[in-house]
């Protein structure tokens, strides 16, 4: 901390951002961990900050007064501070790559965990876990299974007719056991520091191949099939500029005891899911970037049960 107050006094650095810069560039000549030794997610993450408006806000495991660990990035808005642990979600030694069942919510649910043990001492601040896939093929991250991740695994719920038989009308999804925000024995809430799952990906923007294979659609006056829209775009990749993107998918946990704002991560490729606990349970996207929105009535995509 006292080399940390000595950079902002004699080079003039007054936020978290550049103190933490600096503080890398030293710490690569002293042995220290550096900016390129972390790994990717961690990288993935910095740029994702650095692109959406939070460059000079964040500073990389910082040393909180009483506290005794460091979360991965300290986020310091005006309004309130806020942590976020990065986990790398990589793929098991024994992960078979033939037919078979897997557990989808096994390899998050072990991460919930650690996040759980890495937060226990910031029951007073806002606190997200921030997942990023690196091999691992048995997880599934969208949305629903997320929150299933949270809340119990996917199943199926229907009230009982008269001769004991479900009643089709009344058949609607739930979540059943082995959520990691529920207790089951006790059925009641836990986990409520964590107010969020972060899902951290790289999307590509491929929006000028899509616009230039729907001019070549709308010319000949028909939809082109499947396979001829795997050719066309392999051919328009070659002549149209595609970037990758940074971009998180936020997942909420329905019984955070600090929420996660709503203005949060509101990057022009991001989304925001929410369980409706009073709309029979229903999972429902409450935000999507305008370039995200671009992108799939580009590509004809139209996710399920989501906002106008």
């Amino acid at each position: 901390m006292r080399l940390t107050a000595a950079l902002e006094y004699e080079h003039g650095v007054h936020d978290v951002g550049q103190v933490d810069r600096l503080m890398a560039w030293i710490g690569c000549t002293l042995g220290w961990r550096s900016m390129d030794s972390r790994n990717e997610s961690e990288q993935v993450f910095e740029q994702y900050l650095d692109l959406n408006g939070y460059q000079g806000k964040w500073s990389y495991e910082p040393s909180l007064p009483g506290k005794t660990k460091r979360p991965d990035y300290l986020l310091d808005l005006s309004d309130k501070k806020h942590l976020f642990e990065v986990k790398e979600l990589r793929a098991k030694s024994n992960q078979r790559t033939d037919a078979a069942h897997t557990n989808p919510y096994a390899g998050l649910r072990s991460e919930i965990s650690e996040g759980r043990k890495k937060f226990k001492e910031f029951k007073d601040c806002s606190c997200s876990l921030v997942v990023y896939r690196m091999g691992d093929r048995n997880t599934i991250l969208e949305p629903q299974f997320v929150l299933a991740a949270m809340l119990g695994n996917l199943g199926i719920g229907a009230d009982l007719g008269s001769a004991g038989q479900p009643v089709k009308a009344s058949m609607r999804n739930e979540f059943l056991t082995g959520g990691k925000m529920i207790d089951q024995k006790h059925k009641r809430r836990q986990n409520t520091t964590i107010n969020a799952v972060v899902v951290l990906e790289k999307l590509l923007d491929n929006r000028n191949v899509q616009r230039a294979m729907n001019e070549q659609m709308r010319r000949q006056g028909r939809a082109f099939t499947e396979p001829e829209k795997v050719g066309v775009r392999l051919k328009l990749h070659e002549e149209h500029s595609v970037e990758t993107v940074p971009r998180v998918i936020t997942v909420e946990n329905p019984f955070a005891r600090i929420p996660l704002p709503e203005d949060l991560f509101r990057g022009p490729f991001d989304e925001r899911w929410r369980w409706m606990e009073k709309q029979n349970g229903k999972i429902r996207r409450v935000f999507a970037g305008d370039s995200l929105r671009e992108l799939e009535a580009l590509d004809g995509d139209n996710p399920w049960d989501r906002l106008p």
